[in-house]
């Protein structure tokens, strides 16, 4: 039933206006550095007032200097801030909107809260919130200005070690040692990207890790390692988890030197040598980032709202006016602010909850779909066991291409369970889609598992542009390209499989959307068999 009432609406819906929502980009979550603490939160405050001033359009009045409760609104480019202080906390939260210079309608809110308990190190909580229309937003993550005044002044630090807007490069075996200290510390939550050099005295790096530190500078720790040194990582973790001869690798948190390699991606020194390839690593680095800061911080404990600050001031002043016994228009006055922060703070918390409910969903499919694949191998090992128990060889035909769209899924998981995947995404829309000619996509898919996946390990040369069969040929996405996440990774799907002519009909038109996964070698199809439906179209 809920599939038909979809089916239905969806007409409506595309002629209808797309709600706003906000989308949490990055959290910064850090310490303040320097011995006198009330010295450095007035230093990340200016630091912080300094930054909202340039985006304001205006003065700050007086109290935002003093750092009080101040509103300013500037048409769009709003701020306000918020003092909460009692004996024993002290906690200034600043709002600041700022709307995109490039797209109508994209409004970024930086809440920035500085402060904790007092006499003791003060914290620094800075989230980046974006408000849009779009059906699709893509972004290049960048921490916002402040975070890099607030690195140079009063000084960063997280677990102990001081953050960086620059890549850190080691200089000494001991230095070299530390690095992998810092990679195995279980206490770790910042990734760590480990440039290396090429060999060479004049070498530089393949990719512009400077703009990746800058750009995640509170996100992230980005480590240059000179070539003479690499021998360190390997020695201490082993080939397959080390990083050398120029590649890039990302260490997550909780790596070891017995965890899985493949969780932590390496980029390898050939592929970077195209500039393209190398803007696209540096993109993927700052982006892997920014996703890590939101799903592996806590709101609430790491990381706090600027509306929790301010409806924890206005209790605080409700209190103190009651008993003060102020006068019933004051105490009115007072209430009414209470109830309106609580209010935009209910809005805030039921716009997290939207968002976290369809991280939720996403992460259920990805549950589902990692169940699927390893169902599909196990299918796939149990009749190689079954043919050596049975002494003879192993099995070579294939199942037969399907008829139908019920037969699909099944035939793809035990013919190429190893090659092909299909996203979630993916594997919903070939339920029962328009298109007619199951054997066509069938044997679309059976090129790039045999033809496209062979020339992708052994450098057979490009497949842009290659005829599958009369008809039906492989090419660039070019305009069309887009960005996907799939096992929490995003990756951008840049080729697609398409039959000849302009045809739009659903029925008629072929399209199947994928890209390349160079870890796991396989290619992943993430929008299948009818042409993708854009902003545009």
């Amino acid at each position: 039933m809920s599939t038909t009432f979809s089916e239905a609406l969806t007409p409506l819906a595309r002629r209808m206006p797309r709600p706003v929502r906000d989308i949490e980009i990055l959290r910064v979550a850090a310490q303040l550095d320097g011995d006198d603490f009330a010295a450095a939160a007035d230093r990340a405050r200016m630091a912080a007032l300094a930054w909202a001033k340039k985006r304001a359009g205006g003065n700050l009045p007086k109290d935002a200097w003093d750092h009080l409760d101040f509103e300013f609104l500037a048409g769009g480019r709003n701020s306000s801030a918020v003092r909460f202080k009692t004996e024993t906390a002290d906690l200034w939260a600043l709002r600041a909107e700022d709307p995109d210079k490039d797209v109508a309608g994209r409004i970024w809110t930086t809440e920035i809260v500085i402060g904790g308990e007092v006499g003791k190190r003060p914290q620094l909580s800075l989230r980046l919130i974006v408000s849009t229309a779009e059906a699709e937003v893509s972004i290049e993550p960048h921490v916002p200005g402040t975070v890099l005044q607030m690195v140079s002044s009063p000084g960063l630090v997280r677990a102990g070690r001081p953050l960086r807007d620059t890549p850190a490069t080691p200089r000494t075996e001991n230095d070299a040692e530390d690095l992998c200290d810092h990679l195995e510390d279980p206490e770790r939550r910042l990734p760590v990207v480990v440039v290396t050099l090429p060999e060479g005295e004049a070498a530089q790096p393949l990719i512009n890790d400077r703009e990746v530190a800058k750009a995640t500078a509170g996100l992230a720790r980005v480590v240059r390692l000179p070539a003479d040194l690499t021998w360190v990582l390997t020695k201490r973790f082993g080939k397959f988890r080390s990083v050398f001869d120029g590649a890039v690798r990302v260490y997550l948190p909780g790596f070891s030197n017995s965890d899985d390699p493949y969780r932590h991606r390496l980029f390898l020194a050939a592929p970077l040598r195209e500039p393209e390839n190398a803007k696209s690593c540096a993109v993927w680095l700052r982006r892997l980032a920014a996703d890590l800061s939101t799903s592996t911080t806590r709101l609430g404990k790491d990381v706090v709202d600027f509306a929790a600050v301010r409806t924890a001031s206005r209790r605080l002043k409700a209190s103190s006016l009651t008993e003060q016994q102020a006068p019933d228009a004051e105490l009115l006055g007072i209430a009414q602010e209470l109830i309106d922060s609580l209010e935009r703070q209910l809005t805030s918390k039921d716009k997290e909850i939207e968002y976290f409910s369809g991280e939720a969903v996403v992460a259920e499919e990805r549950a589902k779909a990692a169940e699927q694949e390893n169902r599909s191998l196990l299918f796939k090992i149990r009749q190689l066991q079954d043919a050596l128990a049975r002494g003879g060889d192993t099995p070579t035909a294939e199942p037969p291409l399907p008829q139908d769209w019920a037969e699909f899924p099944d035939w793809l998981d035990q013919t190429f369970p190893d090659r092909i995947v299909l996203t979630p995404a993916a594997r919903r829309m070939v339920r029962s889609p328009e298109f007619e000619d199951v054997g066509l996509i069938a044997r679309a898919i059976t090129w790039l598992a045999t033809d496209q996946h062979l020339r992708r390990l052994n450098g057979g040369g490009s497949t842009r542009d290659e005829v599958i069969e009369p008809g039906i040929l492989n090419a660039y996405c070019g305009g069309d390209t887009y960005e996907t996440v799939w096992q929490g990774r995003r990756y951008e799907v840049d080729q697609h499989v398409k039959n000849g002519g302009n045809a739009r009909d659903p029925k008629r038109c072929l399209r199947i959307y994928y890209f390349w996964e160079p870890d796991l070698q396989q290619t992943v199809i993430d929008h299948l068999p009818a042409h993708r439906h854009t902003s545009a179209t």
